[in-house]
Protein backbone atom coordinates (compact mmCIF):
# COMPACT_ATOMS: atom_id res chain seq x y z
CA UNK A 1 0.00 0.00 0.00
CA UNK A 2 2.70 2.27 0.84
CA UNK A 3 4.55 1.63 -1.99
CA UNK A 4 1.57 2.66 -4.17
CA UNK A 5 0.78 5.97 -2.30
CA UNK A 6 4.31 6.63 -3.10
CA UNK A 7 3.97 5.86 -6.96
CA UNK A 8 1.03 7.87 -6.99
CA UNK A 9 2.70 10.92 -5.65
CA UNK A 10 5.93 10.17 -7.37
CA UNK A 11 3.92 10.38 -10.70
CA UNK A 12 1.92 13.04 -9.82
CA UNK A 13 5.22 15.69 -8.82
CA UNK A 14 8.32 14.15 -11.47
CA UNK A 15 5.76 14.27 -14.58
CA UNK A 16 4.10 17.29 -13.27
CA UNK A 17 7.61 18.64 -13.13
CA UNK A 18 8.51 17.60 -16.78
CA UNK A 19 4.64 18.17 -17.35
CA UNK A 20 4.86 19.24 -14.14
CA UNK A 21 3.46 19.99 -11.56
CA UNK A 22 0.85 23.37 -9.53
CA UNK A 23 -5.35 28.46 -6.41
CA UNK A 24 -6.10 30.87 -4.42
CA UNK A 25 -9.34 32.86 -4.92
CA UNK A 26 -8.50 35.10 -1.58
CA UNK A 27 -5.52 36.35 -3.39
CA UNK A 28 -4.70 39.29 -6.28
CA UNK A 29 -1.82 37.26 -7.07
CA UNK A 30 0.45 34.35 -5.98
CA UNK A 31 2.62 33.78 -3.41
CA UNK A 32 5.78 31.87 -5.27
CA UNK A 33 8.94 30.09 -3.90
CA UNK A 34 11.20 32.70 -4.43
CA UNK A 35 14.56 33.65 -2.94
CA UNK A 36 17.68 35.51 -3.50
CA UNK A 37 21.33 34.54 -2.93
CA UNK A 38 24.01 36.78 -2.05
CA UNK A 39 27.95 36.41 -1.87
CA UNK A 40 29.65 39.76 -2.89
CA UNK A 41 28.07 42.04 -4.92
CA UNK A 42 26.67 39.14 -7.08
CA UNK A 43 23.00 38.34 -6.79
CA UNK A 44 21.32 35.37 -7.99
CA UNK A 45 17.81 34.83 -7.76
CA UNK A 46 15.97 31.47 -7.54
CA UNK A 47 12.50 30.74 -8.21
CA UNK A 48 10.30 27.75 -8.20
CA UNK A 49 8.89 27.02 -11.25
CA UNK A 50 5.54 24.82 -13.02
CA UNK A 51 5.87 24.14 -15.98
CA UNK A 52 2.24 23.91 -16.39
CA UNK A 53 0.17 27.08 -15.28
CA UNK A 54 -3.10 28.20 -14.28
CA UNK A 55 -4.93 31.97 -14.68
CA UNK A 56 -4.72 32.24 -10.98
CA UNK A 57 -0.54 32.15 -11.20
CA UNK A 58 -0.69 35.64 -12.70
CA UNK A 59 -0.15 38.24 -12.18
CA UNK A 60 2.98 37.39 -10.46
CA UNK A 61 4.28 40.09 -7.06
CA UNK A 62 6.01 42.79 -8.15
CA UNK A 63 8.87 41.62 -6.06
CA UNK A 64 9.53 39.04 -8.64
CA UNK A 65 8.94 41.32 -11.30
CA UNK A 66 11.16 44.12 -10.10
CA UNK A 67 13.76 41.07 -9.44
CA UNK A 68 13.49 40.11 -13.21
CA UNK A 69 14.14 43.10 -14.45
CA UNK A 70 16.97 43.90 -12.60
CA UNK A 71 18.84 40.88 -13.75
CA UNK A 72 21.25 40.80 -16.56
CA UNK A 73 20.68 37.22 -17.68
CA UNK A 74 17.60 34.85 -17.48
CA UNK A 75 18.97 31.15 -16.59
CA UNK A 76 16.53 28.45 -17.36
CA UNK A 77 16.35 24.53 -17.14
CA UNK A 78 16.39 24.01 -21.07
CA UNK A 79 15.45 27.21 -23.14
CA UNK A 80 11.91 26.35 -24.63
CA UNK A 81 12.10 28.54 -27.39
CA UNK A 82 14.98 27.27 -28.53
CA UNK A 83 15.20 23.86 -29.13
CA UNK A 84 16.44 23.89 -32.73
CA UNK A 85 14.93 22.01 -35.92
CA UNK A 86 16.19 18.73 -34.59
CA UNK A 87 14.03 18.68 -31.43
CA UNK A 88 11.63 16.15 -33.11
CA UNK A 89 14.77 13.48 -34.05
CA UNK A 90 16.16 14.19 -30.31
CA UNK A 91 13.19 13.27 -28.71
CA UNK A 92 12.72 10.04 -30.75
CA UNK A 93 16.56 9.30 -30.66
CA UNK A 94 15.95 8.61 -26.79
CA UNK A 95 12.05 8.00 -26.48
CA UNK A 96 11.83 5.88 -29.74
CA UNK A 97 12.18 1.90 -29.99
CA UNK A 98 14.55 0.43 -32.66
CA UNK A 99 13.14 -0.87 -35.40
CA UNK A 100 12.49 -4.54 -34.73
CA UNK A 101 10.83 -3.58 -31.44
CA UNK A 102 7.66 -2.31 -30.70
CA UNK A 103 5.53 -1.43 -27.41
CA UNK A 104 3.65 -4.85 -27.17
CA UNK A 105 7.10 -6.49 -27.21
CA UNK A 106 8.36 -4.83 -24.09
CA UNK A 107 5.12 -4.85 -21.85
CA UNK A 108 3.18 -7.06 -20.44
CA UNK A 109 0.15 -8.15 -22.19
CA UNK A 110 -1.96 -7.09 -19.46
CA UNK A 111 -0.08 -3.28 -19.14
CA UNK A 112 -1.40 -3.64 -23.23
CA UNK A 113 -4.73 -4.20 -22.49
CA UNK A 114 -5.05 -1.32 -19.86
CA UNK A 115 -2.66 0.87 -22.48
CA UNK A 116 -5.44 -0.04 -25.49
CA UNK A 117 -8.38 0.83 -23.34
CA UNK A 118 -7.19 4.01 -22.02
CA UNK A 119 -6.21 5.12 -25.78
CA UNK A 120 -10.32 3.74 -26.81
CA UNK A 121 -10.95 6.18 -23.82
CA UNK A 122 -8.98 8.88 -25.27
CA UNK A 123 -9.98 8.54 -29.02
CA UNK A 124 -6.68 7.28 -30.24
CA UNK A 125 -5.45 4.29 -31.77
CA UNK A 126 -2.94 2.47 -29.03
CA UNK A 127 -1.05 2.06 -32.46
CA UNK A 128 0.40 5.21 -31.98
CA UNK A 129 2.20 4.13 -29.26
CA UNK A 130 3.92 1.23 -30.87
CA UNK A 131 7.00 3.00 -31.76
CA UNK A 132 7.77 4.72 -28.12
CA UNK A 133 9.21 3.41 -24.85
CA UNK A 134 7.05 3.45 -21.88
CA UNK A 135 8.69 6.35 -20.37
CA UNK A 136 7.53 8.43 -23.46
CA UNK A 137 4.01 6.78 -24.00
CA UNK A 138 3.42 7.63 -19.91
CA UNK A 139 3.95 11.31 -20.06
CA UNK A 140 1.79 11.63 -23.40
CA UNK A 141 -0.95 9.89 -20.92
CA UNK A 142 -0.45 12.19 -18.39
CA UNK A 143 -0.23 15.38 -20.75
CA UNK A 144 -3.86 14.29 -22.36
CA UNK A 145 -5.10 14.61 -18.79
CA UNK A 146 -3.41 17.67 -17.58
CA UNK A 147 -5.06 19.12 -20.70
CA UNK A 148 -8.44 18.01 -19.26
CA UNK A 149 -7.87 20.44 -16.39
CA UNK A 150 -7.51 24.17 -16.25
CA UNK A 151 -3.81 23.91 -16.52
CA UNK A 152 -2.02 25.27 -19.70
CA UNK A 153 1.52 25.22 -21.21
CA UNK A 154 1.41 28.48 -22.27
CA UNK A 155 0.84 29.51 -18.89
CA UNK A 156 3.80 27.58 -17.80
CA UNK A 157 6.31 30.05 -15.62
CA UNK A 158 9.11 28.92 -17.63
CA UNK A 159 7.79 30.05 -21.05
CA UNK A 160 6.63 33.13 -19.04
CA UNK A 161 9.58 34.34 -18.36
CA UNK A 162 11.46 32.85 -21.53
CA UNK A 163 8.89 35.60 -23.77
CA UNK A 164 9.52 37.71 -21.20
CA UNK A 165 13.27 37.76 -21.70
CA UNK A 166 12.84 37.68 -25.40
CA UNK A 167 10.81 40.88 -25.64
CA UNK A 168 13.41 42.80 -24.12
CA UNK A 169 16.40 41.00 -25.46
CA UNK A 170 17.67 39.68 -21.93
CA UNK A 171 20.47 37.07 -22.51
CA UNK A 172 19.15 33.58 -21.86
CA UNK A 173 21.43 30.54 -20.70
CA UNK A 174 20.87 27.23 -19.85
CA UNK A 175 21.44 24.67 -16.98
CA UNK A 176 20.37 21.62 -18.69
CA UNK A 177 20.08 20.76 -22.39
CA UNK A 178 17.10 19.02 -24.15
CA UNK A 179 19.20 16.15 -24.62
CA UNK A 180 20.03 15.49 -21.28
CA UNK A 181 16.69 15.66 -19.79
CA UNK A 182 15.72 13.15 -22.06
CA UNK A 183 18.43 10.76 -21.54
CA UNK A 184 17.33 10.69 -18.35
CA UNK A 185 14.31 9.09 -18.92
CA UNK A 186 15.28 6.60 -21.43
CA UNK A 187 18.64 5.58 -19.09
CA UNK A 188 15.56 3.89 -16.89
CA UNK A 189 15.45 -0.02 -17.23
CA UNK A 190 12.15 -0.70 -19.11
CA UNK A 191 11.04 -2.89 -16.52
CA UNK A 192 10.69 0.33 -14.12
CA UNK A 193 9.30 2.44 -16.95
CA UNK A 194 6.60 -0.17 -17.45
CA UNK A 195 5.98 -0.21 -13.94
CA UNK A 196 5.47 3.55 -13.89
CA UNK A 197 3.59 3.03 -16.92
CA UNK A 198 0.91 0.65 -15.58
CA UNK A 199 0.67 2.56 -12.28
CA UNK A 200 -0.29 5.73 -14.45
CA UNK A 201 -3.27 3.82 -15.97
CA UNK A 202 -4.24 2.94 -13.01
CA UNK A 203 -4.49 6.25 -11.49
CA UNK A 204 -4.88 8.88 -14.27
CA UNK A 205 -8.07 9.97 -12.97
CA UNK A 206 -6.76 10.53 -9.58
CA UNK A 207 -3.81 12.18 -10.53
CA UNK A 208 -6.07 15.55 -11.51
CA UNK A 209 -6.65 15.60 -7.66
CA UNK A 210 -2.66 15.54 -6.76
CA UNK A 211 -2.08 18.11 -10.09
CA UNK A 212 -4.81 20.55 -8.52
CA UNK A 213 -3.22 20.27 -4.38
CA UNK A 214 0.27 20.85 -6.39
CA UNK A 215 -1.12 23.83 -8.35
CA UNK A 216 -2.92 25.07 -4.94
CA UNK A 217 0.30 25.02 -2.84
CA UNK A 218 2.49 26.54 -5.16
CA UNK A 219 0.02 29.03 -5.46
CA UNK A 220 0.26 29.81 -1.91
CA UNK A 221 3.82 29.11 -1.52
CA UNK A 222 3.40 26.59 1.10
CA UNK A 223 6.82 24.59 0.83
CA UNK A 224 5.80 22.16 3.38
CA UNK A 225 2.89 21.08 1.66
CA UNK A 226 5.08 20.66 -1.46
CA UNK A 227 7.54 18.83 0.20
CA UNK A 228 5.26 16.63 1.64
CA UNK A 229 2.78 15.76 -1.04
CA UNK A 230 5.26 15.93 -3.78
CA UNK A 231 8.47 14.80 -2.41
CA UNK A 232 9.16 13.51 1.03
CA UNK A 233 6.86 9.37 -0.06
CA UNK A 234 9.27 8.48 -2.79
CA UNK A 235 12.59 10.66 -1.51
CA UNK A 236 12.33 7.76 1.90
CA UNK A 237 10.57 4.68 0.33
CA UNK A 238 12.93 2.07 -0.83
CA UNK A 239 11.28 1.26 -3.87
CA UNK A 240 11.50 4.66 -5.47
CA UNK A 241 14.93 6.30 -3.80
CA UNK A 242 17.08 5.32 -7.37
CA UNK A 243 14.59 6.98 -9.27
CA UNK A 244 14.69 10.32 -6.53
CA UNK A 245 18.63 9.71 -7.04
CA UNK A 246 18.43 10.07 -10.52
CA UNK A 247 15.54 13.16 -11.39
CA UNK A 248 16.60 14.93 -8.39
CA UNK A 249 19.52 14.34 -6.05
CA UNK A 250 22.03 14.44 -9.05
CA UNK A 251 20.15 17.29 -11.04
CA UNK A 252 20.32 19.33 -7.80
CA UNK A 253 23.96 18.80 -7.62
CA UNK A 254 24.89 19.86 -11.04
CA UNK A 255 22.48 22.59 -10.84
CA UNK A 256 23.99 24.13 -7.71
CA UNK A 257 26.97 23.87 -9.06
CA UNK A 258 26.41 25.73 -12.13
CA UNK A 259 24.66 28.36 -10.09
CA UNK A 260 27.79 28.48 -8.06
CA UNK A 261 30.09 30.06 -10.88
CA UNK A 262 27.65 32.83 -11.21
CA UNK A 263 28.60 34.24 -8.48
CA UNK A 264 31.83 35.17 -9.80
CA UNK A 265 30.24 37.39 -12.31
CA UNK A 266 29.32 40.13 -10.17
CA UNK A 267 26.23 40.84 -11.58
CA UNK A 268 22.41 39.97 -10.93
CA UNK A 269 20.95 37.00 -12.61
CA UNK A 270 17.37 35.07 -12.27
CA UNK A 271 17.23 31.14 -12.24
CA UNK A 272 13.92 29.66 -13.15
CA UNK A 273 13.83 25.91 -12.14
CA UNK A 274 11.10 23.78 -11.16
CA UNK A 275 10.00 23.98 -7.52
CA UNK A 276 10.51 20.61 -7.01
CA UNK A 277 14.38 20.84 -7.23
CA UNK A 278 14.33 23.61 -4.46
CA UNK A 279 12.82 21.52 -1.76
CA UNK A 280 14.62 19.18 1.22
CA UNK A 281 17.93 18.64 2.28
CA UNK A 282 19.23 17.47 -1.33
CA UNK A 283 17.58 20.56 -2.82
CA UNK A 284 18.98 23.27 -4.40
CA UNK A 285 18.52 25.90 -1.78
CA UNK A 286 20.16 23.61 0.88
CA UNK A 287 22.90 22.96 -1.45
CA UNK A 288 23.82 26.68 -2.22
CA UNK A 289 23.80 27.22 1.81
CA UNK A 290 26.48 24.58 2.56
CA UNK A 291 28.61 26.22 0.35
CA UNK A 292 28.51 29.45 2.45
CA UNK A 293 25.99 31.15 0.10
CA UNK A 294 23.67 33.37 1.94
CA UNK A 295 20.01 32.26 1.19
CA UNK A 296 16.84 34.26 1.70
CA UNK A 297 12.93 33.69 1.19
CA UNK A 298 11.69 37.27 -0.28
CA UNK A 299 8.73 38.14 1.36
CA UNK A 300 5.95 38.32 -1.58
CA UNK A 301 3.03 39.20 1.03
CA UNK A 302 1.03 36.12 3.04
CA UNK A 303 3.15 32.63 3.43
CA UNK A 304 1.85 29.74 5.03
CA UNK A 305 3.58 27.43 7.11
CA UNK A 306 6.19 25.82 5.32
CA UNK A 307 8.80 23.29 5.69
CA UNK A 308 12.13 23.65 7.47
CA UNK A 309 13.44 25.48 4.22
CA UNK A 310 12.50 28.30 6.35
CA UNK A 311 13.66 27.27 10.16
CA UNK A 312 15.46 30.42 11.31
CA UNK A 313 19.16 29.74 10.50
CA UNK A 314 21.40 31.70 8.76
CA UNK A 315 20.46 33.49 5.99
CA UNK A 316 16.43 31.84 5.77
CA UNK A 317 14.56 35.03 7.09
CA UNK A 318 12.57 36.91 4.35
CA UNK A 319 13.37 39.59 2.88
CA UNK A 320 11.87 42.60 0.55
CA UNK A 321 13.86 42.89 -2.69
CA UNK A 322 17.44 44.21 -2.19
Amino acid sequence: MLYRMALRRLIASVLAFFLFVMSSAIQAASTPAFWVATKGTSKVYLFGSMHFGRQDFYPLPDVVERAFTASSTLVVEVNLLDLGADAQQVIFRHAGLPNNQSLADIISPETYSALTAQASRNQIPVTAFNRFQPWYVTLTLVEAEIRKTDLRQQLGLDLYFLKRAAAVKKPVEELETFDAQLALFSSIAFEDQERFLRQTLADLQSSRGYLKVAADAWVLGDLGMLDKSLIEPFRTQEETTQLFDKMFTQRNVKMAKAIMDYFEEGESVFVVVGVGHMLGDDGVIRLLRSQGIDVRRLSVGHLTSDSSLESPEPGSQETGLP
